[in-house]
């Protein structure tokens, strides 16, 4: 049976968070550019930031639950 120390679970855990980083980065570009598109297209701020907004959400809640759709 292997045990696992406190520092190599610590190393785990933040090799875990950049990984999930470096995963989240184009799904942040990718709501960064809805809402300035949106904003383009005569959209107010408010509601293109409304809208990337809960796009955003949505997606994170679906890479949170493991694709699964609510």
């Amino acid at each position: 049976m292997s045990t696992t120390t406190p520092e190599e679970l610590r190393r785990a855990v933040a090799l875990a968070l950049l990984d999930m980083t470096g995963i989240l980065t184009p799904i942040y570009d990718t709501a960064d550019g809805m809402r300035r598109e949106l904003e383009s297209r005569g959209w107010s701020p408010t509601m293109a930031e409304t809208a990337a907004g809960t796009w955003l959400c949505g997606v994170l809640a679906s890479v949170g639950g493991g694709g699964r759709s609510a």
